[in-house]
């Protein structure tokens, strides 16, 4: 009898670890509509949508409670959510983007007709990684011979094109396909009006010109910081991107690969943007030496900045503001949040203020309930459901566990009466939002590949070699000789202007369209970012068969290569100075 007393012991102990949690639940946790931790219902039955999704559990909860909560006055049956993740935004977009090629590639060798993936939606992110998903499928192959009449038409009907060619007696035939991965969601032309009375903010797109997809909400960039350890440090708190590049910060910043994170890849953007490529990157370099890591996702950035793994860390405003207020801070934009140990600031006027967007994928398979859900999503209810506190009346319908602390798209809840319930007394459109330079390129597309070559790929190398000027005297000659060596870049990457003129003063040219030599300004600049991104896009714009075969010369492997090559062997000589 003895030996089964452990047994009992540990069936005993198995029921009070899973009971106690059922016990301690807060009362107001029942309700007529229970939810589990995902924000689903017990019992749906009303469909089942599975949205693609870098969005946190706390955004999650409370969209899916929200959107439930509405079907259910309007009489309708709750439904299932099924949120995917596998990575950041940029791996989510190359995820969706490589399941659909595998179709399109299906399609071709054995007439597979095109569905979907699975997938309903892809959500949150930024508009360059859904402009990528916009952009679609295309794939094709040639071979040799020629088909006849009946497999021709099998695969016109699945919308596969073939094209028949005899040259020197040889026959061959090409068959191709393109369609989109995400599609409109035909939304109400009087939703739209009333949301969108304006396309953009800042110059920034809210939605996509054929509705592929629409913003949800609004991000801004800024950093959140830990006040215990700037005082450790003794460092000010930081108020703008500069900030970051101070020396002392060295091994105490948190950062995000922008090769996985979209969000961070926009940050990086933006100032290069506000300060120009040369000045932009420099200021990024400096920023890297400081960093301790690169993490895949932009939300540990904030948790390992409260924890005091970090002094600092660039991240999302939302990201930082609920990490700011779940160590009991609150705080406006523009202003160091709160008076505990963690706070977050906007960099007014230098950060961006871009659309968080959602997209209905090819072949969802809950397509009704996903225009449903975008609808919702842009509704005054769904709009409110970002920003309100938690102390709300059941009757507003506001957040059950978490404040979301997120900015809402539609310009007109932006009003004293709208705004009175809400976490954060910001208005993006007045506070924070500023256009860039009119003549200032987009420079997205090489970031993640530059960041990589000069810090990712060699962060020790970089740490060391700022290191090493940091110990020299702030006037001495060998100080220069190594800062020269340290915002030195390669020769495909050095913006050379056409005269001293517009070197001293390519700023001022590019922000006022009616002098002289704006528009040579501006399209010197432009030709400079096109020039390097122009050196992938066309082997970008290859996919499947033609990709595979131009592996062994991917020109975008071959400049990362060079270029960290570049980038060590000027941390090495900058090391040799400095012994």
């Amino acid at each position: 009898m003895k030996e089964w007393w452990p047994r009992v012991v540990i069936v005993l102990l198995m029921v009070l670890v899973v009971g106690v949690p059922f016990l301690l639940r807060p009362a107001g946790e029942t309700d007529a509509m229970p939810m589990g931790g995902d924000g689903n219902t017990g019992e749906n039955v009303g469909g089942r949508l599975v949205i693609l999704s870098p969005h946190n559990e706390q955004i999650r909860f409370e969209l899916s409670r929200g959107f439930n909560r509405y079907r259910v006055d309007q009489g309708l049956v709750p439904i299932t959510f099924d949120w995917r993740s596998s990575g950041g935004t940029t791996d989510l977009r190359k995820q969706i983007i490589s399941e659909f090629e595998s179709q399109a590639r299906q399609a071709i060798d054995d007439g597979t007709p095109i569905g979907g993936i699975g997938y309903d939606l892809f959500f949150g992110g930024g508009e360059y990684d859904h402009n990528k998903v916009a952009k679609g499928v295309t794939q094709s192959d040639t071979y040799a011979g020629h088909p006849d009449a009946d497999q021709i038409a099998r695969w016109e009907g699945i919308g596969v094109a073939v094209e028949l060619i005899e040259h020197d007696g040889k026959k061959t035939h090409t068959r191709s396909i393109a369609f989109p991965i995400s599609v409109s969601p035909e939304l109400d032309a009087s939703l739209i009006a009333l949301v969108f009375p304006s396309a953009t903010i800042a110059g920034e797109r809210l939605y996509h010109p054929e509705f592929r997809w629409v913003g949800t909400a609004l991000s801004n960039f800024g950093i959140a910081y830990n006040r215990d350890v700037l005082s450790m440090l003794n460092l000010p708190e930081p108020t703008t991107w500069a900030d970051l590049a101070d020396g002392r910060y060295q091994g105490w910043l948190a950062l995000a690969d922008p090769g996985h994170s979209g969000s961070i890849a926009a940050t990086y953007n933006a100032i290069l943007r506000r300060l120009g490529w040369a000045d932009g990157w420099s200021l990024l370099r400096r920023t890297f030496a400081n960093a301790r890591y690169f993490s895949a996702g932009a939300t540990k950035v904030p948790t390992d900045v409260s924890a005091g793994e970090a002094a600092a860390g660039m991240c999302i405003d939302f990201y930082g503001r609920f990490q700011a207020q779940s160590v009991g801070n609150v705080g406006r934009v523009g202003e160091n949040v709160g008076g505990g140990r963690m706070g977050y600031v906007d960099p007014v006027h230098m950060t961006a203020t871009t659309a968080d967007p959602i997209s209905l994928l090819h072949g969802a398979p809950s397509r009704e309930l996903a225009v449903e859900f975008i609808s919702w999503m842009l509704s005054k209810r769904g709009q409110r459901l970002w920003q309100q506190r938690l102390d709300l009346p059941a009757d507003q319908h506001g957040p059950a566990r978490f404040e979301l602390r997120r900015l809402p798209v539609r310009r007109d809840l932006y009003t004293a009466e709208e705004m009175a319930d809400w976490a954060d007394q910001v208005d993006p459109f007045t506070d924070i939002a500023a256009p860039f330079a009119p003549g200032m390129p987009d420079m997205f597309g090489p970031i993640a590949t530059v960041a990589h070559a000069m810090a990712i790929n060699q962060h020790e190398a970089l740490r060391d070699a700022w290191a090493a000027i940091q110990r020299q005297p702030a006037d001495s000659a060998t100080r220069a000789a190594m800062v020269a060596l340290f915002d030195a870049m390669p020769a495909e990457l050095t913006l050379t202007w056409p005269d001293a003129d517009m070197a001293a003063h390519w700023q001022t040219y590019i922000n006022d369209k009616e002098h002289p030599r704006y528009q040579a300004t501006t399209d010197h600049l432009t030709q400079f970012v096109n020039s390097v991104t122009g050196r992938w896009r066309d082997i970008d714009e290859l996919t499947g068969t033609n990709r595979t075969a131009l592996l062994g010369r991917d020109q975008r492997l071959a400049d990362t290569l060079a270029w960290t090559a570049f980038f060590r062997e000027n941390y090495r000589q900058i090391m040799a100075l400095g012994q």
